[in-house]
């Protein structure tokens, strides 16, 4: 939504250009779509990216477009299968000993390049992450404190995280070759030109079993849904309230991710916890459809954790002036949620003022703690540690700068999901959380009824095998 204002005002007038530019790309980007589907619809698989992903980075590139390719392209020492469970990937086996981790690297794995893989591959780009400022914040969390170096031919990992936290968070860790942060071992190859980002079949280990895949920017909702009605688009995410009528030639496949809308605060609690009255009955379930519901509790409950409220005295709102909340521009679903809870607040006589913002520049006033109130989707690892990213000091959620003196003697006595500290733990966020989930979403996608993909915890694109493992039906 854009801001309210002079409709001539200069930001007023990049954003109706902006929108003009998103419809035009869209259009176009339909009718290549359909062009592409009619020349070989059974080869390549069609999808759509909300968003630009940025260049193909190992080292820098963060958000979930950009996940998306390097998963595609690259290789992390382990992998997570559909049911959360650490599987080989660019490790062919390890070990723990003496609290180091020692990995043996496959012999088949080949850059885009031709050369192997090895462990000094590993090394540089672990190291890389690790002295770049702007390298990845979610890669530098997981390897905060670590230390890793070559020893009798294996990558040698030490690092003060419990060793099966870090083995799992190792997933979401690709590595690139020495010196080029651009390539990857993946089971494709990466081709962007003209708008769109092919990707293309490689000799791999995984043994992909599609052609590849073609990514177009659809940066709307109609658009995509146009898409998928006409069938141009192999797979895709329907409005919600389509997301129970797939049109002939799909079908309905639920990913039981775990990702969530949620709420940071800069402003204290007083507007986490009146968001947390709203959260109720803010949103009616047409506009949430088959796919989401009303968060519960402060962490996801599919994470093994009970519902739990902020646990203090309910605070007054500031009087006097609106809430001022950021959220991606650009994201039709994420939109019309947050002006739903806008019209709740306003029953209690209370105004949020929707300020959407580029999705790059929200994710940099994220970073630098440049906001009041701000919204973004999170997407948690299938295992409960992944909430530590909320509190940890340097973690990818703790957008805040949320603190405790008391979090690391708790954190050091995790052992295992469901020890007692982990209701401690629970217990001192809930005393002054620095976010709120507002909405629980599962991913609902509608797929070609000829193309056989596995759902998995972390998605289709993120898990392993993948999109390797896809098939079409002859």
């Amino acid at each position: 939504m854009a801001p309210e204002g002079d409709l001539a005002s200069p930001g007023r007038r990049r954003i109706l250009g902006k929108f003009r530019n998103d419809t035009m790309r869209n259009k176009l980007a339909i009718l290549l779509l359909s062009l592409a589907t009619l020349m070989a619809r059974a080869q390549m698989v069609e999808e759509s990216f909300a968003r630009d992903p940025g260049p193909l980075d190992f080292v820098k590139g963060e958000g979930y477009e950009q996940a998306i390719l390097q998963a595609l392209t690259g290789d992390a020492l382990v992998g997570l299968d559909a049911a959360g469970k650490v599987v080989p990937r660019l490790a062919a086996s390890w070990k723990l000993k003496d609290g180091t981790y020692l990995f043996k690297l496959r012999k088949d794995a080949r850059f885009t390049d031709g050369s192997p893989a090895e462990a000094e591959d590993v090394v540089w780009t672990f190291r890389a992450i690790l002295a770049d400022p702007k390298a990845s914040p979610t890669k530098r969390a997981i390897l905060e404190g670590a230390r890793v170096e070559l020893k009798d031919g294996q990558v040698a990992l030490q690092s003060p995280r419990a060793p099966g936290r870090l083995l799992m968070e190792l997933a979401r860790i690709p590595i690139a070759q020495r010196g080029h942060p651009d390539r990857g071992t993946g089971p494709f190859l990466l081709r962007h030109d003209n708008g769109e980002w092919r990707l293309l079949r490689r000799d791999h280990f995984l043994k992909p079993g599609i052609e590849g895949l073609r990514f177009r920017i659809l940066g709307d909702g109609q658009a995509v849904a146009q898409a998928l009605q006409k069938g141009w688009l192999s797979l895709g995410v329907p409005p919600a309230r389509l997301q129970s009528q797939p049109p002939p030639g799909y079908r309905v496949v639920t990913q039981p991710m775990t990702y969530q809308l949620v709420v940071w605060s800069r402003m204290g609690l007083a507007p986490l916890q009146a968001m947390e009255r709203w959260r109720k009955d803010a949103f009616p379930p047409q506009l949430l459809g088959a796919g989401a519901r009303p968060s519960r509790g402060l962490w996801p409950g599919v994470l093994g954790f009970e519902d739990q409220e902020i646990d203090a005295a309910t605070l007054p709102l500031p009087k006097g002036r609106p809430l001022p909340l950021l959220y991606a521009a650009g994201d039709e679903p994420v939109e019309k949620l947050l002006m739903a809870l806008r019209e709740r607040a306003r029953r209690d006589g209370v105004q949020i003022d929707l300020q959407p913002l580029d999705p790059a520049l929200l994710a940099d006033r994220l970073q630098k703690g440049d906001f009041q109130l701000a919204c973004y989707l999170a997407t948690f690892d299938p295992e409960p540690w992944s909430v530590l990213e909320y509190m940890e000091p340097h973690g990818p959620l703790n957008f805040t700068g949320w603190s405790s003196p008391a979090l690391a003697r708790i954190v050091a006595s995790l052992k295992a999901p469901g020890d007692a500290a982990w209701t401690d733990l629970q217990a001192l966020w809930a005393k002054a959380p620095g976010a709120l989930p507002l909405v629980d979403f599962h991913s609902i996608l509608w797929v070609d009824k000829r193309l056989q993909v596995t759902p998995g915890l972390l998605g289709l694109y993120l898990s392993t095998p993948g999109a390797a493992g896809w098939r079409w039906e002859k």
